[in-house]
């Protein structure tokens, strides 16, 4: 398996909501939703962070009766989009759910995200550092001439404390422009601040661990 021929770049444009006030007012804005889905997130690394210093974040996720192990670089993009280099592989959802709970060791998955990740580093152990869970409401809207999936995202961290996003996945980045436009006047016809979201959730859920 030739694990660096299936990295992929993702493209998303990410606003924080800020309040469950806007959040509310933007779904209600968006209308009857297409599925919502709840996801278990957990990030791996060493215990001496090998991982995120070489710049990669090592994610399994069970969403909806399915696992799936995802391995993302470092934003490349701006302060305005995130584009980051990622493998993904699905896995069966109770296995997702012994790695997550560590009865299952992450590394013994023959997978292409835990193939890359040998190759690159080696012989190394992992651990568990943060887990949170996050709920997913999925729409299909139209953004210009163009149909996107609007994803709302309701996160909540170890502390207990509740984040609120929009994710939008664009095709390239010749379309940054005029979904930003698009979005930011739906936000003022809203009065919902327009903010980007520039830190990952990963690294806010770090944050309220103390590990940043």
């Amino acid at each position: 398996m030739n694990s660096k021929n299936q990295l992929q770049r993702e493209i998303e444009v990410k606003l924080d909501l800020e309040s469950f006030t806007n959040y509310l007012k933007f779904v209600g804005f968006i209308g009857q939703l297409d599925n919502e889905v709840r996801q278990v997130n957990c990030f791996f690394d060493t215990e001496d962070g090998v991982l995120s210093g070489s710049g990669w974040a090592l994610r399994v996720r069970t969403e909806a009766q399915t696992g799936l192990v995802t391995l993302k670089g470092d934003n490349s993009g701006s302060d305005k989009v995130a584009i980051r280099d990622e493998i993904e592989a699905s896995i069966p959802f109770e296995i997702a759910g012994d790695v997550i709970a560590l009865k299952h060791d992450i590394l013994d998955l023959d997978i292409a995200p835990i193939v890359y990740v040998k190759e690159k580093f080696g012989q190394i152990s992992l651990a568990r550092l943060v887990r949170f869970e996050n709920h997913r409401q999925r729409k299909e809207f139209q953004l210009g001439d163009h149909t996107y999936t609007l994803e709302v995202d309701t996160t909540t961290y170890s502390d207990g404390s509740v984040g609120y996003e929009l994710e939008v996945e664009l095709p390239d980045e010749d379309r940054l422009d005029g979904v930003l436009n698009d979005l930011r006047r739906m936000f003022s016809s809203l009065s919902i601040p327009f903010t980007h979201q520039t830190t990952s959730k990963f690294a806010r859920a770090l944050k309220r661990v103390g590990e940043f």
